[in-house]
Order: structure tokens, then C-alpha cells, then sequence
């Protein structure tokens, strides 16, 4: 329901003003009836026709005027509201796109988890591989270095025994003949080389 006729606005003191005098004149018009006459119903008729009268012409304008802006107010109530709700069906649309999608989101995370923990597996069984071929390199390195160290210190005394055992020998087997000989053999060759 549009309205072509503008409506007048009238400040709100001057609208209370013509209604007290609204009320006044009602008062003064049901106070003192226009016929006197007794027994009749029409003095009573005629009397509340000019109340209603009065009464309709004190309102109209500021009732009019507040009819028409509690109905404007009402359509752009209803139409926020419709604005509202259409906007509030998107949200939910989307709600239920992002709820919908949430699952397959789910999924994703999981099989990217499962793919990285595999990932990590491998990568950590590779390095402890790595890391016991090297303890490994290390330990043969360590075990060889020990063996070579145990086999000089084998020749080492297996020289310190055959020698002494060669010493003790000759002791037993040498006479002082054959000492002054070796004595004199070794004199004869330190000279050459001099």
C-alpha cells in the first residue's frame, strides 16, 4: 500500500497541542448538550454524532500520519527481515558447502599425515641403516687397528724371544775362542768401513 499524497509532519508538541484541544472540545461538547429536550433519543444521537464527529476531525491528521509512518516502518521491517533471511539462507548454504567439504578436508589430513609418517619412517630407517654401516666401518676399523696393533706387538715379542733365545744359545754353545773371533771380525770390518 503506497500513499501518493504527501504526508505533513508536524513537530511533536504541536500534535500533543491539537489533541489536548481535541480532548477539550469533546469535553465541553459532551458537557453541555445542544438539545435539552426531554424524553427522546435524538438529543443523545445528535450529541454523540458530534462527539464522533469532533472526535474523527481532532485525529485524523496525527492518527492518519502515524498509521502511515507505522506502515512504512512495517515494510522496511518486513523488508530487512526478508533481506535477513535471504541472508541467512546463503550463510547456511555455505555452512553446509564447508560442512560437506569438512569430510573430504578430513580425509586429505589423514592420508597426508599417514603419507608423511611414512615419509619420516623411511627416512629414519635410512639414517639408522646409515648409522650402523658407519658404527660398523668404525668398528672394523677399530678391530682391524687393533689386530695389526696385536700382531706387531706378537712379532715384537716373538723378535724379543727369538733373540733372547739366539743369546742365550750362543752363550751356551760359544767359547771364548770363538768370542775373540767375532771380537776381532767385527773390529776388521768397522775399520774397512772407516
Amino acid at each position: 500500500m503506497s500513499s501518493n499524497r504527501s504526508v505533513r509532519t508536524q513537530s511533536p508538541k504541536a500534535q500533543s497541542l491539537k489533541a489536548m484541544f481535541g480532548v477539550l472540545v469533546i469535553l465541553l461538547v459532551s458537557a453541555t448538550p445542544l438539545y435539552a429536550a426531554e424524553g427522546g433519543q435524538f438529543p443523545r444521537i445528535v450529541n454523540f454524532a458530534i462527539v464522533a464527529a469532533a472526535l474523527f476531525f481532532a485525529v485524523r491528521k496525527p492518527l492518519g500520519g502515524y498509521l502511515v509512518a507505522r506502515t512504512e516502518q512495517i515494510r522496511a521491517e518486513l523488508s530487512e527481515a526478508k533481506q535477513k533471511l535471504a541472508e541467512a539462507a546463503e550463510e547456511r548454504k555455505q555452512a553446509d558447502t564447508l560442512l560437506a567439504s569438512l569430510d573430504e578436508e578430513v580425509d586429505k589430513a589423514r592420508a597426508e599425515a599417514t603419507r608423511a609418517a611414512e615419509a619420516e619412517k623411511t627416512r629414519i630407517l635410512t639414517a639408522a641403516k646409515a648409522e650402523a654401516e658407519r658404527i660398523q666401518a668404525i668398528a672394523a676399523k677399530e678391530i682391524e687397528a687393533e689386530v695389526e696393533a696385536g700382531r706387531r706387538k706378537l712379532l715384537a715379542r716373538a723378535a724379543e724371544l727369538s733373540v733372547s733365545l739366539a743369546h742365550r744359545k750362543l752363550e751356551s754353545t760359544m767359547t771364548d775362542a770363538d768370542h775373540a773371533k767375532l771380537v776381532d771380525r767385527s773390529i776388521a770390518l768397522l775399520e774397512k768401513k772407516s
